[in-house]
């Protein structure tokens, strides 16, 4: 990304308040599995979801990289600042279907990891529907601290700080 392998073409930014349609479109091009792994909800316009989570998108205590190939987004990771632990974030990728398992899931969250440490975030937390087994995989390549199974849901707790 921005001009380095494995990802020369793609470049990636924090999104601000302009890329809003351009990653609802993104949104909307991810099939209905995609959107399910997500948001863990079911949704058949996923604007709203988009919409709500970017509004809450301040620079500091929730942040946003998006992903581009040329004018589109392909990928977009999240991180919100829990109120309760300031050193604490939960984190959220979303990769286009059709960018999917080329390894930019791995380079997203490796990005999203350091930009919240930067801000001062030293645990990051992922919850990641349990019949996910792409995101499953690729939490646990990242040498979660801590794993706990809740349903259908695992949280994964990874330590920003060793």
């Amino acid at each position: 990304m921005n001009g380095r392998e494995p990802f020369a073409e793609l470049t990636m930014h924090p999104v601000d308040a302009r890329d809003l349609d351009t990653v609802v479109d993104t949104f909307r091009r991810m099939s209905d599995r995609s959107l399910y792994y997500r948001f863990l909800t079911g949704t058949s316009d996923p604007q709203p979801l988009v919409k709500a989570h970017m509004e809450l998108v301040d620079g500091r205590d929730h942040r946003a990289l998006a992903v581009f190939a040329g004018s589109e987004v392909v990928a977009v990771a999240h991180w919100d600042r829990s109120r309760a632990r300031r050193e604490e974030a939960e984190v959220s990728i979303a990769v286009e279907d059709e960018w999917q398992h080329r390894g930019l899931g791995r380079a997203l969250v490796r990005a999203a990891a350091g930009d919240a440490h930067r801000h001062g975030v030293n645990v990051l937390t992922a919850r990641v529907l349990a019949e996910n087994g792409a995101a499953r995989g690729l939490a646990t390549r990242q040498q979660p601290v801590e794993t706990a199974f809740e349903g259908a849901e695992t949280e994964f707790r990874f330590d920003l700080a060793s």
